[in-house]
């Protein structure tokens, strides 16, 4: 179960088998169920999951019970609390399985025992955080800049696996806005 992983290290990194090896023997294999939360909000994030098939989310839910999505992965993706991860705190988000997945996850103590030993690791670490850094970057860039139907429309250009396998529901939370809305910029379309 773990060829996409190595599949991943080999097409991102410059690395030996060895190497990837060494690193993917700490990651654990887990199905998931729609609708299953690995981690909830108030609790610690223990565990960073790279996904092998399906999809998972990170979001939040206001104290009106109103949820927002911060970032969506599919196959070959990472997805954590990565703020509770990396510092071993409470999370203020909730990981959802959006589809029956199949995932790969490392606890945060091989993590921490990877990192300190393996080059890969510590490239893998730096990707990793680029990554999150750039999706960020991106959220909050098209929500200060773009309006609702500007955001479905770079959607729909460059990440189409968001409008194609999310729910009109889960869209709506992604882009910010209410169904109805969704609904109306779809009917334009």
């Amino acid at each position: 179960m773990t060829e996409s992983l190595e599949h991943f290290f080999t097409n991102k990194f410059t690395c030996t088998t060895d190497e990837i090896s060494e690193v993917v023997k700490h990651f654990k294999y887990v199905e998931a169920s729609k609708g299953e939360v690995l981690i909830e909000d108030g609790n610690v994030c223990r565990y960073l999951y790279f996904v092998i098939k399906g999809c998972v989310k990170a979001n939040f839910i206001d104290a009106n019970g109103q949820e927002t999505i911060r970032y969506v992965a599919f196959e070959n993706q990472l997805i954590s609390s990565i703020h509770s991860f990396i510092n071993q705190t409470s999370s203020n988000e909730y990981i959802t399985v959006v589809e029956p997945s199949k995932l790969l996850a490392i606890s945060y103590t091989d993590f921490k025992l990877e990192l300190s030993k393996s080059s890969l690791f510590k490239d893998f670490y730096i990707k990793m955080l680029e990554i999150t850094y750039l999706n960020n970057h991106w959220r909050i860039e098209t929500f200060l800049r773009l309006d609702a139907k500007q955001r479905y429309d770079y959607l729909l250009k460059n990440d189409k696996r968001l409008v194609q396998r999310l729910s009109n529901k889960n869209l709506s939370h992604f882009l910010g806005i209410t169904q109805e809305s969704l609904s109306r910029i779809k009917a334009k379309k």
